[in-house]
């Protein structure tokens, strides 16, 4: 009986750990501009998503510290910014590109 209750809390333990990653996410708004690129790179490697209208969603970004960079289509970067994604990798990041 021991053996089936820690199996069933391994399982559940498991299910939550899943549904975690399942919903991190880095929501980035931008400022001031449309369309481009936002790349974080930092403790847990590089990630970058594409912006329209302002807006992007990174998934599945591990908690550590970051540097946020947007692009715009013409090339033009802003100055690196320096963010702190939590454990869960749930996040609002706000860019402004002036």
């Amino acid at each position: 009986m021991t053996r089936t209750l820690a199996t069933v809390i391994c399982a559940l333990a498991l299910m939550l750990t899943l549904q975690a990653k399942a919903d991190a996410a880095v929501n980035v708004t931008v400022h001031g501009a449309s369309d481009g690129r936002v790349t974080l790179s930092g403790d847990g490697g590089s990630f970058t998503c594409t912006v329209s209208q302002g807006r992007c969603t990174i998934g599945s970004v591990p908690g550590g510290r970051y540097v946020a960079v947007f692009t715009s289509k013409s090339g033009q970067a802003t100055a690196p910014k320096k963010v702190m994604i939590p454990p869960d990798g749930k996040a609002d990041l706000h860019i402004s590109a002036k």
